[in-house]
């Protein structure tokens, strides 16, 4: 996946505004820009706007504010040359936005959190050629969703050991972050969680075992998958999920799918060829009579015989798939293809749960923060997902794309942090109001080094703050896990974000006179 992360070394020293007025505009052209081609067109804003054509592109703004609080920024662009998106950032912390084909208009980027002074805007392109017109920002939050998230799981006969890890998810979401780490090569583990590379270079900076570990269906199918050397690979990943369950752990489990069609064993689109809609009528419906549907289901059913061999063991599992799709890059998201991802992600759920009888699964949408179009549907999903790789010691909380995920999702579902590079600082995370449900670094192993993207320093001290749940933390078992004690209400999951007038995030409400999402308000 492309990854292109934001300098902060370009700062225009000009452009001061002040938020006096509750809004602020201000002219991409009269911005800090580099490389950008300046374009004049009565069409845009001030007669100008700022094409960005390379990835070296970047436009940088220091706005300056008078108060600590949030403030939600808009951009004014031009999709003259396609669907595109832009990557955006306030003082680091990253999001994005959309660029949509052939419309000159304003989008919504986000809610940011501004210190009093200088702060500092970056826009940079993710795809190339759009124009930038302008940036609006104005004070407060415009999204006040809170969180109405289902006491139960959507699998309305999930097991009895899903249902309590459904249970203890929804009871720590917005109180407690669980530590993750995902496993790669599986040559020393032996059936022990414990002695598994991946896990044990996150004990051996921290002094503690993350709760969840995630695992890959990486070889379980595709052109090779009866080859002793990819079954011994599964079955070692089932072994290892059996036994972090059994010490109170969370499997977590991902499939890079390899293409279904069998003329390649590759699942990146720019090494096959095979399409969703190949398997689809032109009415949409699935051609069964299709080979390739044909494959597609026998996949999904060789998935479902390893949940299945877990689920009589009485394990319960979080199962991501099809993820990151509308990145494109993966062959269930060629040519950004939502309608055929949804009907794929649904047949999926319907083969393994309706048809083989799956229900020891929590089911995770992984989702772009502007994935409106990719949705499939409430009904299909328990927790949204998101993956984003910082730079190495970057420990940013990501709040921006938390609070666009509860966005996309309307605040119903849980939202986790499902890859990560840095883990994100625990105390950013309560103080940002982004409390993921889980992060899960990639793997260290094959050269990934991904813990090595924190410092021991991190590690230890979020590892070993009463707000992270490690595996230690559940030694007790899931047998001795009673579920929900008491009913949940919205105000536990931080609707709200409150500041005092010294621009510190205080404990919502208080008594006096606080900024309560960008906003003065008096609470008595």
């Amino acid at each position: 996946m492309k990854r292109l992360f934001l300098s902060l070394s370009l700062i225009t020293c000009g452009l001061c505004p002040s938020i006096a007025q509750n809004e602020t505009k201000i002219e991409a052209e009269d911005a800090n820009y580099a490389n950008c081609e300046l374009v004049e067109d009565d069409q845009y804003s001030g007669g100008k706007a700022l094409a960005m054509k390379a990835d070296n592109d970047k436009i940088t703004i220091t706005y300056t504010a008078v108060e600590s609080g949030k403030y939600t920024v808009y951009v004014g662009y031009d999709g003259k040359w396609g669907e595109k998106k832009a990557n955006f950032s306030v003082n680091g912390n990253i999001s994005s936005f959309q660029i949509q084909d052939k419309v000159v208009g304003e989008t919504e980027v986000g809610t940011f959190i501004m210190a009093e002074g200088k702060n500092t805007i970056e826009i940079t392109p993710d795809w190339t050629w759009y124009l930038i017109d302008y940036i609006r920002i104005t004070e407060g939050a415009t999204n006040s969703i809170a969180f109405d998230i289902s006491r139960a799981p959507v699998d309305a006969d999930a097991s009895e050991a899903a249902q309590k890890m459904y249970a203890f998810l929804y009871e720590n979401f917005g109180q407690k972050t669980i530590s993750g780490m995902m496993t790669g090569d599986m040559g020393s583990a032996n059936g022990d969680i414990t002695q598994h590379d991946d896990v044990k270079a996150v004990y051996d900076v921290s002094g503690k075992y993350p709760a969840l570990v995630g695992f890959d269906f990486l070889f379980a199918t595709g052109r090779t998958e009866a080859e002793d050397w990819c079954l011994d690979y599964t079955n070692k990943t089932v072994t290892l999920a059996e036994d972090l369950y059994t010490r109170g752990g969370i499997p977590a489990f991902t499939w890079h799918w390899h293409d279904p069609s069998r003329s390649t064993d590759d699942f990146y689109s720019d090494k096959t060829t095979v399409r969703i809609a190949d398997a689809l009528n032109a009415d949409g419906t699935w051609n069964t009579s299709s080979k390739l549907y044909q494959n597609i289901v026998k996949d999904i059913h060789t998935i479902a015989d390893y949940f299945l061999q877990l689920q009589e063991a009485g394990v319960a599992c979080i199962f991501r798939p099809l993820h990151e799709a509308s990145g494109g890059w993966f062959w269930w998201g060629r040519n950004k293809d939502a309608d055929s991802f949804v009907k794929l992600f649904q047949l999926v759920y319907d083969e393994m749960v309706r048809v083989k009888g799956v229900h020891n699964v929590i089911w995770v949408w992984n989702a772009d923060e502007n994935d409106t179009e990719w949705n499939p549907g409430e009904a299909y999903y328990d927790i949204v997902s998101a993956d984003i790789y910082n730079q190495a010691g970057d420990y940013s909380s990501n709040y921006a794309s938390f609070d666009k995920l509860k966005a996309l999702t309307g605040g119903k579902k849980i939202v986790a942090l499902s890859e990560n590079g840095p883990i994100p600082d625990i105390d950013k995370e309560f103080a940002e109001d982004a409390v993921w449900s889980w992060w899960m670094p990639w793997y260290q192993t094959w050269k990934g080094n991904f813990v090595t993207q924190s410092s021991k320093e991190e590690w230890t001290k979020c590892m070993n703050d009463d707000r992270v749940i490690t595996l230690e933390d559940l030694s007790s078992g899931w047998d001795a896990y009673t579920g929900i004690t008491a009913p949940k209400t919205a105000a536990k999951h931080h609707s709200q974000t409150c500041y005092n007038l010294q621009g510190q995030r205080v404990t919502c409400p208080g008594k006096g006179l606080y900024i309560i999402d960008g906003k003065k308000v008096i609470s008595k």
